[in-house]
């Protein structure tokens, strides 16, 4: 089939699988790329390599309509930051990878949420694109494993490493899997926004298991922590590595016990934490 796809480096394994399986990409659409935690080099390498057509603008009604023009069988986003316009089933299907058991932890961020909130709700799911962000009809889900060891990478590398597989067998039966698409349940959903730095901040006032869950759920992204010494000098920190253990102390929350460049251990409410890997924000 001919297929357009919409994503970056994170999703160029599913790309590459459809291209190997025999589909023909007419077009991609990418988005500028932070290339610390975003990237895009390897999806337009590859695509020069094919001589698909790439672009970071975001897409429009009239790509859309060009694409039905050059025969496009199916529009697939993988990690798509942007809303799609509408897409007319009776000349494309419309399709959607999300990283959570829909219709629970719908949002542009599901993983650090469904580490927090919703661990049962770790999966994948292929479904229709929709007016509504993450609301269409299922057409595959696969669960995944998420416990008190999971953090964000290794959650979002499952993610990664079943998606290749998931996207090729619904393409290879999407005609029989159309026709059955299960409705959401809009009553069992969940929402979560994008997380603002409330949710990324550490809290001294805090658990240690607390603090620890925000570690996994955010890892080499990294958390936000406010450091205050005796001098009532504060800094503001990145932290993307810390551990902590419990154990009863007289130190009121946020002391710092030790600061050097490269630890600090900050008392909190029923233990310490040690940061390890950090970074001074200006």
């Amino acid at each position: 089939m001919k297929f357009a796809f919409l994503g970056y480096d994170y999703s160029v394994d599913v790309l590459m699988r459809l291209v190997k399986e025999g589909h023909m990409p007419v077009h991609v659409y990418t988005f500028p790329c932070d290339q610390m935690f975003y990237f895009n080099d390897q999806m337009k390498a590859f695509c020069e390599s094919l001589g698909t057509p790439i672009q970071e603008e975001r897409i429009t009604q009239s790509d859309i309509k060009e694409l039905y023009d050059e025969g496009c069988d199916v529009i697939l986003a993988c990690g798509y930051p942007y809303k799609i316009p509408p897409i007319d089933e009776t000349k494309a299907y419309g399709i959607n990878l999300h990283p959570a058991l829909l219709p629970r932890v719908r949002g542009m961020m599901p993983i650090p949420f469904i580490i927090m909130e919703e661990p049962q709700a770790a999966g994948v799911t292929l479904h229709k694109l929709s007016e509504g962000f993450d609301c269409g009809d299922i057409l595959l889900q696969k669960p995944l494993m998420c416990d008190e060891n999971t953090d964000v990478e290794m959650l979002g590398a499952k993610v990664a490493l079943i998606s290749p597989d998931l996207v090729a067998e619904c393409f290879n039966n999407l005609k029989e899997l159309w026709a059955k698409a299960k409705p959401q349940d809009d009553k069992k959903s969940s929402h979560y926004s994008p997380p603002d730095d409330k949710a990324r901040s550490l809290d001294w006032h805090g658990k240690v298991d607390d603090l620890l869950l925000k570690g996994r759920a955010f890892g080499r992204y990294g958390v936000l922590a406010q450091i205050e010494n005796e001098a009532g000098q504060k800094q503001n920190l990145a932290v993307y590595q810390f551990s902590g253990w419990e154990e009863p102390h007289d130190y009121p929350c946020g002391y710092i016990l030790r600061s050097s460049p490269r630890e600090i251990i900050m008392s909190v409410k029923d233990g310490f934490v040690c940061l390890k890997d950090f970074q001074v924000l200006q």
